[in-house]
């Protein structure tokens, strides 16, 4: 049995430092045969919110001044230690080309700016699907003895036979037949987006920072973090349901190539016992023709 590989911080690691390391890795796309992940962890304590970056996040992501942190703010606290662990030695997939296809946030209780605390985060194992493989990274951001929240990142290790062009991705039309009280909005994600929000959250990937970068790695253009699209997504969504314990699950479906407009459509999920469990939603290409991502907000009873 493999032992456990830790890492321990008393201030975030250096993003900067990290990416030389994340550029020049030398690591293979998958695990080979035979091999598993052993368990990998990294924690930093002393965690606090710096109110000028927790602005920057705000108008970035679209989201009104508030008290309480947005729910998906904590993942761009962790982002550093993310990198950390994924860039280490011990891991043993090359960090570039990881596409992160689902995430789960659990709020456990609204978050005040002033909270602070320690934050934790994980990998083990890793699953054999027909795409690929799959990779889980946990984390928890703990206050006291409390738990206050929690989230798992799904990354895909993709094989190269069953990656599909951009030219042969099926077009998925319009689904909002038997739903009731559907809202649609539009918003713009510019030109720069992936800079200015990749500075800002510490994930730098060149997909997002600029079109030549992305090129590289097969895109067009630019494209938007999708962690920028959940929280924008989730600045829409109505504030109450934040309001006390809630759960967010999201699954990213297709890159946002920017500058774009896209249009979000957001509708009452019932539990089916005639009772509103929480809102479901679907971020779409501005003509409504392709899903970005499509996920579900339920508050706790």
């Amino acid at each position: 049995m493999n032992a456990t590989y830790s890492l321990n911080f008393t201030a975030p690691p250096s993003v900067m430092a990290l990416y030389p390391r994340i550029l020049s890795a030398r690591k293979p796309e998958h695990v080979p045969e035979g091999q598993q992940v052993s368990r990998l962890e990294a924690h930093l304590v002393g965690v606090r919110v710096d109110p000028g970056h927790l602005a920057q996040y705000r108008q970035i992501c679209g989201l009104a001044a508030s008290e309480r942190l947005p729910p998906a703010y904590p993942h761009v606290l962790a982002s550093a230690l993310h990198l950390a662990l994924l860039s280490s030695d011990k891991f043993p997939v090359r960090l570039l080309g990881l596409v992160h296809v689902r995430n789960r946030i659990e709020q456990l209780r609204p978050l005040a700016v002033e909270d602070g605390g320690q934050l934790a985060t994980w990998i083990e194992g890793h699953r054999d699907v027909p795409r690929g493989q799959e990779f889980d990274l946990h984390t928890e951001w703990r206050s006291g003895s409390q738990v206050v929240w929690r989230e798992t990142c799904t990354f895909l290790a993709r094989r190269r036979q069953v990656v599909r062009t951009e030219v042969d991705t099926p077009r998925t039309e319009p689904s909002v037949a038997g739903r009731t009280e559907v809202r649609t909005i539009s918003f713009r994600a510019p030109a720069g987006l992936g800079r200015r929000y990749g500075w800002m959250s510490g994930d730098i990937n060149p997909i997002h920072l600029a079109d030549i970068t992305a090129r590289a790695f097969g895109f067009r253009t630019a494209i938007a973090h999708g962690m920028w699209s959940l929280a924008r997504c989730a600045a829409e969504l109505p504030a109450d349901q934040f309001d006390g314990s809630a759960t967010l699950d999201v699954q990213f479906r297709l890159p946002v190539h920017l500058p774009a407009w896209v249009m979000l459509q957001s509708w009452v999920a019932s539990n089916g016992a005639a009772q509103v469990a929480g809102t479901s939603f679907e971020l779409r290409d501005a003509q409504g023709e392709r899903v970005h991502l499509s996920g579900i907000l339920q508050p706790e009873p």
